[in-house]
């Protein structure tokens, strides 16, 4: 049977995720909500990347928090990779809907697969219900640290005299990091030419050989090199300073309100009950407030961004109107 400390952490956790929808008077829902995550229950976590990816190292670390948060539940990794990550959308899109399925949704990722006509994708963002979003990796963009350019204007400068002749690496036609170098161009009046590669490891390697001028990521893309001292971050694409990339300006603070990065989020397939998803937003949320948590977190170069279920869903629908708008661009 559950100790009194164990009833008492799931009662607060559905009081709360109740309480957000209205319904913390409503005994029978506390019950079933706190039935649902009673020891002996299975869970599974679909993750659209391979084992030891960045979003499979996200996903393990919240499985395993939240078998604490939920004494005697299991969480299990089922990594479906493939197709970028439409592979694993699609399997999250199709699972059950009694809530014991959800998986890990990047985004823009998952926006641009929806919006890019010719990925068929057979899921729209009406397939998911958003739980919470986890960490958040913002945008960057990098040179050699022999670059002559020692900051996002020296670039930006050079691209306007120039137009198209400078060159930055990102990942894919149409993928986030494309969009950022068209969000940059539209912010700036400057013309860049993208250059196309299968992933950010690849971007990095023509930089370091000296074939192109920028590459266009995340911090999270540029830690180890930045600290092997071969490259040089020129500005974050954040509201804020990465911890990750001390010392370096936000490009808002240079002059260029141009926010982006990656969010690494949870969400369920529609039709799941709200009071579950509720339920799990706000453990979710207690693992990502957790001051040792995030001391983990950050040794692991992950930066937490929590955003409850409200705020999360309302951040899904702005980033696919922002993503929309700038795929309109793309010829």
């Amino acid at each position: 049977m559950f100790g009194n400390s164990t009833l008492h952490r799931r009662g607060v956790l559905a009081s709360a995720a109740l309480g957000a929808l209205g319904l913390a008077g409503t005994v029978p829902a506390l019950a079933q909500t706190n039935a649902h995550f009673a020891r002996g229950k299975r869970f599974q976590i679909i993750v659209a990347g391979s084992a030891g990816s960045g979003v499979d190292i996200t996903a393990r670390f919240l499985a395993s928090a939240l078998e604490k948060e939920f004494p005697g539940t299991s969480f299990q990794i089922v990594n479906r990779p493939g197709a970028g990550i439409q592979v694993g959308l699609q399997a999250l899109a199709d699972a059950p809907k009694d809530g014991y399925t959800f998986g890990l949704v990047s985004l823009p990722t998952a926006i641009t697969i929806v919006l890019d006509t010719a990925r068929r994708a057979g899921f729209t963002r009406d397939s998911f219900l958003a739980v919470a979003n986890f960490s958040y990796d913002a945008g960057a963009i990098a040179v050699r640290a022999d670059s002559a350019y020692k900051s996002l204007g020296d670039l930006i400068e050079a691209a306007k005299s120039k137009p198209k002749e400078r060159t930055v690496g990102v990942v894919g036609p149409r993928g986030r990091e494309h969009l950022d170098v068209i969000s940059m161009g539209q912010g700036s009046g400057a013309s860049f030419t993208p250059v196309f590669h299968n992933d950010s490891s690849l971007a990095l390697n023509t930089l370091l050989g000296g074939n192109i001028d920028a590459v266009q990521g995340s911090v999270g893309d540029f830690v180890n090199q930045t600290r092997a001292g071969r490259i040089r971050v020129l500005t974050v694409f954040d509201n804020q300073e990465s911890v990750f990339a001390p010392g370096v300006p936000t490009a808002e603070s240079q002059g260029f309100k141009i926010l982006t990065g990656t969010s690494r989020g949870f969400a369920f397939p529609v039709g799941v009950d709200p009071a579950v998803a509720a339920a799990l937003s706000a453990a979710i949320g207690k693992v990502a407030n957790a001051p040792d948590q995030k001391a983990k977190l950050q040794e692991m170069s992950i930066e937490v961004r929590y955003m409850d279920q409200n705020q999360y869903g309302a951040y899904w629908t702005n980033e696919t109107q922002r993503v929309a708008d700038l795929m309109a661009k793309i010829p």
